[in-house]
């Protein structure tokens, strides 16, 4: 495995030895950032030699940018999260973690979370969540288990722009939703090898087919559908991330509907794609006691009690067996039967992002024809050629 030559520049201060201040940059607000400045108070209070100075950076958007531009000038944070997409275009200024972070934390992950970039382990999992589907129970009393009964369903409910009823809903920014209808198809974006472009293949081409079905009856914007929710529209059922549970449900509250959550429906398979980010330490003008002191914030928030505190407050997901199996997490969702559905399709069918080095170029390619997709622009068959086209562009450069 490649190790990192900057270890041999570090400061080899001593943790021990007065106190250490680390940098966690994130882009955690709302509910999200009361949650982790909860833990990070806990984390200091159990390690006063430690100062943890956490740093809200706005959104994820804004958060890669100050990212891009600390790694380019030398100064990154000590930890932060990041998406994997950004991971691969810093890998050279990560730590490699299993040289701070214990084997027992690490063997502890769920496989689903299980990252290796270039032979290299430079991330762990933190805020994750896994796409199911929100429905109004009062609309839907038996949500949809198949792709035909999904289509079916949305039609019936229909599009009535004037009245604000659409059967589903959308969002262009969102690809994970087509990526989820692709790897239910049984396609992929790349071969294994990742030498040929495969997404127009006769499985992206039932994905994309489907995806345009449904688009007839939904409702297509940028903003989150829980703002729809919000306004009084009306939308049957939709896709979205366990991570949105709190403002779906708020929303719902808002509104005065009903709102519940089930499985994704299934086609060949029942996959549902993971979002959120991992957690990486930069080694890049920090000492060997700033890099341990991040590593032991790590295996905090692995532990279980955090992970699971965690998620109860979020909506995300355990991501270690001993959280997920455990007899906190147990009890907790045998309570809660929506959170039960998010964690049972976690376990069932999901998958994580491409690890490709030039994924973060892919996926901003994938969320323009997604959108040309949703709204009809061309045929499904054109619009995944031409974005296949612009895939082996991507690859081949």
């Amino acid at each position: 495995m490649k190790r990192l030559g900057l270890l041999a520049v570090l400061v080899f201060g001593v943790l021990a030895f007065g106190q250490v201040t680390i940098s966690f940059w994130h882009a955690m607000s709302g509910a999200h950032g009361e949650a982790l400045t909860y833990l990070i108070q806990k984390f200091q209070e159990e390690n006063p030699g430690i100062v943890v100075d956490l740093v809200y950076q706005g959104g994820y958007g804004a958060l890669q940018q100050k990212l891009i531009a600390a790694v380019a000038a030398g100064q990154p944070p000590t930890i932060a999260q990041q998406y994997e997409n950004w991971t691969t275009q810093w890998l050279d200024a990560l730590v490699d973690l299993d040289l701070f972070v214990s084997e027992e934390v690490f063997s502890d992950i769920l496989p689903q979370f299980s990252q290796i970039f270039d032979g290299r382990v430079v991330t762990v999992p933190f805020n994750k969540s896994i796409l199911v589907l929100y429905y109004r129970p009062d609309l839907i009393p038996n949500p949809p288990k198949t792709w035909a009964e999904f289509e079916e369903m949305v039609a019936q409910i229909g599009k009535d722009e004037e009245k604000g009823i659409y059967g589903t809903a959308f969002r262009p920014p969102n690809p994970e939703i087509f990526l989820t209808f692709l790897a239910q198809a049984g396609g992929s974006i790349l071969s294994e090898d990742w030498k040929e472009v495969t997404i127009n293949n006769e499985a992206g081409l039932e994905a994309a087919e489907f995806a345009a079905r449904l688009a007839k009856y939904a409702l297509i914007q940028g903003a989150y559908i829980s703002e729809a929710i919000q306004k009084g529209l009306t939308i049957g059922m939709w896709i979205d991330t366990s991570a949105g549970y709190p403002y779906n449900m708020n929303a719902a509250k808002v509104a005065g509907v009903p709102l519940a959550v089930a499985p994704v429906p299934c086609y060949k398979n029942c996959a549902s794609m993971i979002q959120g980010t991992n957690l990486a330490i930069f080694g890049v003008n920090q000492t060997k006691a700033q890099i341990e002191a991040a590593a032991k914030l790590i295996e905090f928030l692995l532990r279980e009690d955090n992970i699971v505190y965690w998620a109860q407050q979020t909506g995300y997901l355990p991501v270690t067996r001993t959280a997920i199996f455990g007899k906190a997490w147990q009890e907790y969702i045998a309570q809660k039967p929506e959170r039960k559905v998010m964690t049972d399709q976690l376990l069932a069918g999901g998958f994580g992002q491409l690890l490709h080095p030039k994924y973060m170029d892919i996926r901003n390619v994938l969320i323009t024809y997604w959108e040309l997709l949703l709204k009809g622009q061309d045929t499904p068959k054109n619009i995944l050629d031409a974005l296949a086209a612009e895939i082996e562009s991507i690859i081949t450069e």
